[in-house]
């Protein structure tokens, strides 16, 4: 397979870069192409655009081609974006492939200093987006110097197209329209966030993503009766907050957006999931029934901005519960169980068990999660399994003790 890495801030994406891209498509003719905005460069000073709301402006790039996809793999590692660490994660997640990295000129020149440098040169081929002839001969010698160690480098003509990001985020702080530097997509997500306000480019406080909000958009992004289901359990995930102690607001937002991407189809699911393999955990290679409620905490992060590891956690799980459960993680998965609109056999049970113990009720939904899903053949995930022995372990202790 043959992939085209293209990476950077994008603090925001505008049509310069979309014009790069196409450019590269087009000379280059990969099998897959890769949007990779960088989580912290070592090369440039620290922005203030969360890498949520960059990476939704990414999905501008979506539009130029089918082969492009974005990555959230050097958002999601801690500590500094190096190329190093990129090229071993492409290596290992598609076997085989060869990478070409595009560039610019300036990326050229400082080449030698990026960490594990050498290595790098056998790795992958570096296309370097040069102006015109006259920057072409005026990187040369660098690219010259490459090659003698073993790199392969070529040069391809960029678009005229010139525009920065630094340009676009002055003309936001001036107050002046910026329709025609960025594309819509990362339009809105400027407007809507206020980003850029500032002389210095850096963004307002975010807008709090509140309940009623997450309320409206679970009834525009479902049908009625998911929706009905949704505020069922919201209904008791609320009431069993209140009963155990834990956060109301985290329990009310995770409750609403549990099943925000239920109805969206299985591809749609498949590839948030692909594209977010990081955050994700691999939920791909998991069975088809936890794909929704992964992707669901991808689109609280990535859309919503939500950062909140207890809420993010709490939509992840709501299906298979995981080891090392949170009590926001626990109401959400006992509501979803036991939401008035269910009807199986064990339903009434474990209603019976919530009002007096949730760890026990739990460990209840939990065998009989397990046992429905051997008796009707259907995978089961790991999670489950590691969730169960954990919860039964922790509690038979408990009550011997």
């Amino acid at each position: 397979m043959k992939i085209l890495l293209f990476g950077g801030t994008f603090d925001p994406p505008h049509f310069g870069h979309l014009a790069l891209l196409k450019n590269a498509l087009e000379a280059l003719q990969p099998d897959l192409a890769l949007v990779m905005p960088a989580g912290n460069p070592p090369h440039k000073q620290a922005y203030g655009t969360p890498g949520a709301l960059r990476y939704r402006m990414c999905s501008a790039f979506l539009r130029v081609d089918p082969r492009v996809h974005r990555c959230r793999f050097e958002l999601d590692r801690p500590g500094k974006s190096y190329t190093a660490n990129t090229v071993e994660y492409l290596r290992w997640r598609f076997p085989g492939c060869e990478i070409t990295l595009a560039m610019g000129g300036d990326m050229l020149l400082s080449f030698s200093t990026w960490l594990r440098s050498d290595w790098l040169l056998g790795q992958l081929t570096l296309a370097v987006q040069s102006r015109d002839d006259e920057e072409t001969a005026q990187l040369a010698p660098a690219a010259q110097a490459l090659r003698a160690r073993g790199g392969k480098v070529l040069f391809l003509k960029a678009p005229p197209l010139a525009l920065s990001s630094t340009e676009v985020r002055q003309a936001c702080a001036e107050g002046r329209a910026v329709d025609g530097m960025v594309p819509p997509e990362a339009l809105r997500v400027i407007r809507r966030h206020h980003l850029y306000l500032t002389a210095k480019g850096e963004p307002k406080t975010k807008k709090e993503v509140t309940a009623e909000y997450c309320k409206k958009l679970a009834k525009r992004n479902l049908s009625a009766k998911r929706y009905q289901h949704t505020l069922n359990v919201r209904k008791l995930a609320l009431k069993l907050a209140k009963q155990y102690g834990a956060d109301e607001e985290k329990v009310e937002i995770a409750a609403l957006l549990h099943d925000i991407c239920k109805e969206r189809p299985k591809s749609e699911l498949l590839q948030m999931l692909r594209d977010n393999d990081i955050m994700t955990q691999n939920a791909a290679d998991k069975p088809q029934s936890v794909w929704h409620a992964a992707a669901g905490m991808v689109y609280a992060a990535n859309e919503l901005g939500i950062e909140d590891p207890e809420i993010l956690d709490a939509i992840a799980c709501h299906t298979s519960a995981r080891p090392g459960m949170t009590l926001v993680d626990k109401v959400l998965y006992m509501a979803d169980m036991c939401s008035e609109d269910r009807s199986y056999p064990e339903v009434e049970e474990l209603r019976k068990l919530l009002k007096k113990d949730l760890d026990k009720a739990l460990i209840r939904a939990l065998q009989y999660s397990l046992q429905w899903l051997k008796e009707e053949h259907k995978q089961i995930d790991e999670d489950s399994k590691l969730a169960l022995r954990e919860l039964e372990n922790q509690y038979y202790h408990t009550q011997r003790a």
